[in-house]
């Protein structure tokens, strides 16, 4: 299940958002390195510390450039219609071993393009990804405070499965309460035989 095909992974597509406005979406490249460090850099501070890297720092995104895996890896951006900048992220990443039918969802919207319905957008591509690659669950952990984030999920199938108390600690050392949420892509074969019975 680690090899990905060609058709599994996702070609160039334009998407219309709520205000007219088109983006476009496509894979990350390695020619894409001085536009995602802006990108992160247009990100206001207090949400950069809820982030799982420190995007801030050059060094971050060079390594997330050179390691770039599609096998383990799906990574998506939105460049504005003149495809001048990024102005959304998001990722799919694979688990490995005994978790490899699941994968976990990350999305990072530009302030310029929210509320627009990227988000939502962007969801529905990875979960479009996700099935093409056959995998069987997608997972997104979700900070607690963000509720709309919870409820695009949810409006997209995703379920609440648990909150874990204290789960996220910030560079400061603050913690947040994580929401995990998972979307089920397909049954395993043997369930759809156990189903029809």
């Amino acid at each position: 299940m680690n090899a990905i095909a060609a058709h599994e992974l996702p070609s160039p597509k334009e998407s219309l958002l709520n205000n007219g406005e088109v983006v476009v979406l496509r894979l990350l490249e390695t020619v894409d390195e001085e536009a995602l460090r802006k990108f992160f850099e247009g990100i206001p501070d207090r949400e950069v510390e809820t982030l799982r890297d420190d995007v801030r720092n050059p060094r971050t995104i060079s390594r997330w450039i050179e390691s770039l895996d599609y096998r383990y890896v799906t990574p998506l951006v939105a460049w504005d219609a003149a495809m001048k900048g990024i102005v959304a992220v998001c990722t799919l990443h694979r688990m490995k071993g005994v978790y490899r039918h699941v994968a976990e969802i990350r999305i990072v919207v530009g302030t310029s393009h929210r509320k627009l319905g990227l988000g939502s957008t962007l969801i529905k591509e990875l979960v479009e990804i996700g099935t093409r690659q056959g995998l069987f669950f997608l997972r997104a952990e979700i900070l607690a405070e963000n509720q709309l984030a919870v409820k695009a999920f949810r409006q997209l199938g995703f379920e609440v499965k648990c909150t874990l108390e204290d789960y996220f600690m910030t560079a400061a050392g603050k913690t947040r309460d994580v929401v995990l949420m998972m979307k089920r892509l397909r049954f395993a074969l043997e369930e759809d035989f156990f189903y029809v019975f």
